[in-house]
């Protein structure tokens, strides 16, 4: 099992989580306009940074288990269900909420639809999207979730059996197999919803670039070891710097295409001396102001996508300067209610559960 270790956040790493996830609700933004120009309109590569923090952050937690105790089955199945359970209730009450605005926002809702559509966004519900299982998506935005466990269902077993060997073979066997894949046949980073015929785009994506999170987490835990000059360390946050910026100044007007994988590395260079603890930066974003804004931008995420396909059917004819302030107001509004029912139910369910425990299991 696991070795007990005290979690401490990484304020730089809450501030680029919070700031790329900006990035997305601005990219979303041009459902509102059927021209889609907008500004950042190659945002979406902002989703690649999530991605390699979540496949750090798999290495990290992984490396934490003694390796004489390790029973690869039980404790990937331990670490699947902690995984998930960091997600909930969030995933789901951004579920129920975008079930709803959808709905009213369709026409000719009947309540044979609407049975239906609760009926198949089970897959939704649990995790299962980008398996190929089609139902309704309440919450487009979702696809990223599901992409990300259901890669690490096929990468943990492969890490928890020798560690050794997946940093150093599998990882980036499997990044360079993948995202090689996908620059040959697709050429971008793009549309995670295309199917491929084996399997979504989206959850090959998420292999690659999972992978390349673990190469990550490999490579900063060198770098952490070293003693660095004050000169190296400027040298390292003149480096991350270019990275996030880079990418950033790029996705404003440039829409996928091979610079995606640029792009990446870009990104993957950035985590890694974010991580690393060596620029000049990192006491700085350690702030409580700062992590708050990390804990939040996973319910901007998932506050943000079904109001921008929502709006232009609520509002029909208006224009993007008309309806981007309502976009803004909703994804606000949804975002806080996401983030203080989840807060709510965390201090209320220990004891609810508790009660359901002794209503249902008879004491020995």
């Amino acid at each position: 099992m696991a070795d007990r270790q005290v979690k401490t956040r990484n304020g730089a790493i809450d501030f680029w989580k919070f700031i790329f996830s900006i990035m997305v609700v601005q990219f979303h933004s041009s459902n509102l306009t059927k021209i889609k120009t907008t500004p950042f309109v190659g945002a979406a590569i902002a989703v690649e940074f999530f991605f390699l923090v979540s496949g750090y952050l798999m290495a990290a937690s992984i490396s934490r288990y003694r390796e004489d105790d390790i029973q690869t089955g039980r404790d990937s199945r331990i670490f699947m269900l902690h995984k998930i359970r960091g997600l909930c209730p969030e995933i789901f009450i951004a579920w129920g909420i975008g079930f709803v605005v959808q709905h009213i926002a369709k026409k000719n809702v009947t309540p044979a639809s609407l049975v239906k559509d609760l009926m198949t966004g089970v897959w939704d519900m649990f995790f299962l999207r980008e398996s190929g299982l089609e139902g309704f998506k309440a919450n487009p935005a979702a696809w990223y979730i599901s992409a990300m466990l259901l890669a690490m269902l096929v990468l943990v077993p492969l890490f928890f059996k020798n560690r050794d060997v997946f940093l150093n073979v599998w990882a980036p066997i499997l990044a360079i197999a993948s995202l090689g894949y996908l620059s040959k046949n697709v050429g971008d980073l793009r549309g995670p919803t295309d199917w491929l015929g084996f399997c979504y785009k989206g959850w090959l994506r998420a292999v690659g670039e999972l992978c390349m999170g673990v190469i990550c987490w490999g490579i900063c835990q060198n770098i952490i070891k070293l003693r660095l000059s004050k000169l190296a360390r400027t040298l390292l946050t003149m480096l991350e710097l270019f990275c996030y910026l880079g990418v950033i100044a790029w996705s404003y007007e440039h829409k996928g295409s091979q610079m995606d994988f640029v792009m990446l590395l870009l990104f993957a260079a950035g985590v890694v001396v974010t991580f690393s603890g060596k620029s000049l930066f990192s006491s700085f974003f350690n702030k409580p102001l700062v992590y708050f804004l990390g804990k939040i931008s996973f319910p901007i995420y998932l506050a943000h996508n079904y109001w921008s396909h929502a709006l232009v059917r609520i509002y029909p004819g208006q224009t993007y300067a008309m309806l981007y302030p309502k976009y803004v107001l909703a994804t606000l509004c949804t975002t806080a209610v996401i983030y203080l029912t989840a807060a709510a139910f965390r201090k209320i369910a220990p004891g609810f559960f508790a009660v359901c425990r002794r209503m249902l299991l008879e004491d020995e």
